[in-house]
């Protein structure tokens, strides 16, 4: 069943309805569904889709062929180059193609860029046929289209798809009730071959064994696989994930902590896997990005379980059954887990909001910390948002402590800091009735999927 998604599906078939020529390119990492996007997309309609192979460029073309051949009626149908059989495709009338894996094909025969480039220029303006490619590689946008590149400012549209969110991701469970969801999503995250395994008539913690911890576990390694696939060596990169999740949110942290000691090379690593969406760079709320003033975080939430329950504790795991894993070593330290990634839920619900229903647009948001120099303390405020004439603070509460006035004091207090004019909260569990009828922005974990 295909689920979300409709927001790229509108854009996709917007562009196949138009009445001209286009060359869209759609990229993303591995797992995100760029495929089950595309397939959906072409739904009913005529249409070719091509995945290359990892082979040579002759058994690529003969695949090709035949699937052409097929669409058109002409039974089997072998072409001596690409340059006849794209030639036939774009003198079709209305078809969309999708050329799936694109640098699997360049890749063995490099010479396809300029061949596009030559065709896309000589039949722009008198075909219609609607040509997209897609790919998993590292900066697979990058690579193709680049200034320097033959098919650079060829693409009329292009599309980065990345992870589902919260609310996006919750389609795929919509038996679990509002916390189980949240804890889902901390869990598993946003990618849709993830959550496409999810059971919602097991708990989390059943899922959790049967896809994780268990033996043959569906997911038991799929952070080695992930970096294995795309990376040449991930011993080091290992080291730099387990270094940021233990804590070490600067560079030269990281580099001390992963025993590198060798800040040029870490920097190297870093940016890889900010490139494969694993890693992130937080910058400070209203801070330039050029400043230096960031910290670096696991952003996939799976990934970021799996450092914090599963790689330092590989040995037990191999010792242990399931239960006595989950027992051990994710029972009592969950819902802490879950707190540090319900912020970033929060933070998708404000996107969410201010998008749909708030006339003032949403310029800026994000976390804010500072030193204290009166109490020599650092301090956060989980999240913060931007408007053209306000600033707007929130504490985030995953816990089973209801959220008083005193919290909310706190949190003023704070925002001081940054001249902030209006006040709210998520939480877990809810909050004083004292506070209900002042103008705190308050939502429940429930509202976060109304």
């Amino acid at each position: 069943m295909f689920l979300g998604r409709e927001k790229e599906l509108k854009m996709l078939r917007n562009y196949y309805d138009s009445n001209t020529f286009e060359f869209g390119v759609i990229h993303g990492r591995r797992r995100v569904g760029k495929t089950t996007l595309l397939k959906e997309s072409i739904t009913g309609k005529r249409s070719l889709y091509l995945i290359a192979q990892q082979a040579n460029s002759k058994t690529n073309l003969d695949l090709f062929s035949q699937r052409y051949g097929e669409l058109i009626g002409a039974g089997q149908i072998r072409y001596n180059s690409f340059r006849h059989f794209f030639i036939a495709l774009f003198n079709e009338k209305d078809l969309i193609v999708v050329l799936d894996e694109f640098s699997y094909l360049t890749e063995v025969d490099p010479s396809i860029e300029s061949l596009l480039q030559e065709l896309i220029d000589a039949y722009k303006e008198v075909t219609t046929i609607k040509f997209i490619v897609s790919g998993s590689e590292i900066g697979m946008f990058n690579n193709h289209f680049s200034v320097s590149r033959p098919l650079f400012n060829r693409q009329t549209f292009s599309y980065h798809l990345k992870e589902c969110d919260y609310l996006e991701s919750s389609l795929y469970y919509p038996k679990f009730n509002p916390e189980d969801k949240v804890r889902a999503y901390a869990v598993f995250g946003g990618l849709p071959y993830y959550l496409s395994q999810i059971d919602d008539k097991e708990s989390i913690e059943e899922n959790i064994k049967r896809l994780i911890t268990s033996e043959n576990a569906r997911f038991s390694n799929e952070v080695n696989m992930l970096l294995h696939t795309e990376l040449r060596s991930i011993q080091e990169y290992q080291s730099v994930l387990q270094a940021i999740h233990s804590g070490s949110t600067k560079l030269s942290e990281i580099d001390s902590k992963s025993r590198i000691q060798d800040t040029a090379k870490t920097s190297k690593y870093v940016k890889k896997l900010i490139e494969l969406e694993i890693i992130e760079k937080e910058y400070k709320f209203l801070e330039n990005p050029n400043s230096k003033n960031h910290l670096f975080r696991i952003k996939n939430n799976f990934i970021a379980f799996y450092y914090h329950f599963v790689w330092k504790n590989q040995a037990a795991r191999v010792l242990m059954n399931s239960d006595d894993f989950y027992d051990t070593f994710i029972k009592d330290d969950l819902e802490q887990f879950v707190s540090l990634r319900f912020e970033k839920i929060g933070e998708q619900y404000l996107i969410r909001q201010y998008k749909s229903r708030n006339s003032e647009p949403l310029m800026n948001i994000g976390r804010y910390w500072y030193n204290d120099r009166k109490t020599k303390t650092d301090v956060e405020i989980d999240l913060c948002v931007q408007t053209k004439r306000h600033i707007h603070i929130y504490e985030c509460k995953w816990t089973n402590s209801i959220v008083g006035e005193g919290i909310m004091n706190e949190l003023i207090e704070k925002g001081k800091h940054l001249e902030a004019d209006k006040y709210g909260a998520f939480s877990k569990n809810g909050y004083h009735d004292h506070i209900l009828d002042k103008d705190y922005d308050l939502v429940m974990v429930e509202d976060l999927f109304k």
